[in-house]
């Protein structure tokens, strides 16, 4: 092979053909450096995205002297793994493959023009040492930058993975607490009916009222699920929406006390809307798991945050084994805590009751005060 034989000559008379790169590199990375801020590409605005398209570019010019040594197109197998990194990062911060490919033209030409000038300055066959040159830069470059855009989308793969797994996990809560609540309700209501039908028909038929008012409620939840999967009209009134609800599941054998402290416009509609599902399913699950014979229900609402409690007197449960079943009704009230930067707590042993606690601080009010000095 004629460029592999005039390689080997060169070597064999003492001359590294890697000397061109050699003489060179720190120019090179300089150069490059300089020329990615100049152009205002985004990878000069962020220091760990120069320090990796620098590290690419010291890494393509290792290959193309080890490429000249060898007098043939290699690339070292290790590029695969710090160019996954950079496509990973890449897709973390937001920077399109758009941004990577420009640099590496850019470091393409700033890289070729000063190696043709060693080549030709200092070669006995400069022509076929330049095509090694550019053949391997141009084959380095174009395997990181595949590497690093297969790395890329698989970030973003994952990460609309992980968003479609949050969307369904969303519309089993909103499933579970506003539909799964408007049947249990008239399930409720109607079974009550029956016990009444024969001793009191007015309390009956009073019974089938709430009922279908809750079919309707419900009716209207799966409208709205159906068309934007989100309520449209949130809670206006927390205290009124869970007297609503006490209403709606009154039981004889059930005490139950509400207590709503402080001004709700403290808090924004989506917190109340939320707020509201949460102590509604910690009292719903008090009224149809736990038997109890007292409910002490209490919000209390501060400018910095959303406090409230449920409490029962009931058979209690073991939370361990609860989060173990995987139920829907608690790890819905957790997860909307926490989309809102809050959390729930609960206690509760077999024999003791429950106790549910929500937290959710309050941002709304420190945004007010700052826009008014």
């Amino acid at each position: 092979m004629a460029e592999g034989t005039s390689l080997d000559a060169a070597q064999g008379a003492g001359n590294d053909p890697a000397r061109f790169v050699d003489a060179c590199r720190k120019e090179i990375l300089s150069e490059f450096e300089s020329e990615l801020q100049a152009s205002g590409n985004v990878l000069s605005s962020d220091p760990q995205a120069t320090r990796q398209a620098l590290m690419t570019a010291h890494y393509v010019l290792d290959d193309v002297a080890a490429m000249l040594r060898a007098g043939k197109v290699q690339v070292n197998e290790l590029y695969k793994f710090h160019a996954w990194e950079v496509g990973s990062t890449r897709a973390a911060t937001g920077v399109h493959p758009k941004a990577s490919l420009e640099a590496g033209s850019l470091f393409f030409r700033t890289a070729l023009a000063h190696l043709a000038r060693r080549i030709a300055e200092d070669a006995g066959s400069p022509t076929e040492i330049f095509t090694l040159v550019a053949t391997g830069m141009e084959e380095s470059l174009s395997r990181r930058i595949r590497e690093a855009s297969e790395s890329y989308h698989g970030f973003l793969l994952n990460q609309v993975h992980e968003a479609q797994g949050e969307e369904r996990r969303r519309i089993a809560r909103e499933l579970h607490d506003r539909v799964g609540h408007g049947i249990s309700v008239a399930h409720q209501q109607l079974a009550l009916s029956e016990v009444h039908r024969a001793t009191d028909p007015a309390r009956a038929s009073a019974k089938i009222a709430v009922a279908q008012q809750a079919i309707q409620e419900t009716m209207e939840n799966l409208r709205q699920m159906t068309s934007e999967l989100y309520p449209q009209v949130p809670v206006k009134s927390l205290e009124k929406a869970l007297l609503g609800f006490l209403e709606a599941v009154e039981d004889d054998c059930v005490s139950v006390g509400l207590d709503v402290n402080g001004d709700e416009s403290w808090a924004e509609p989506r917190v109340l809307d939320q707020a509201f599902l949460i102590v509604r399913e910690a009292a719903r699950n008090a009224i149809t798991h736990a038997r109890p014979s007292v409910i002490l229900m209490r919000v209390d609402i501060a400018p910095h945050e959303l406090l409230a409690s449920v409490q029962d007197n009931g058979h209690g449960f073991a939370p361990q084994l609860a989060r173990a079943r995987g139920g829907v009704g608690l790890a819905s009230m957790r997860e909307r805590a926490e989309l809102l930067g809050g959390r729930v707590t609960i206690s509760s042993e077999p024999g003791n009751g429950c106790l549910v606690e929500l937290f959710i601080p309050l941002k709304r009010q420190s945004h007010e005060s700052d826009e008014s000095k």
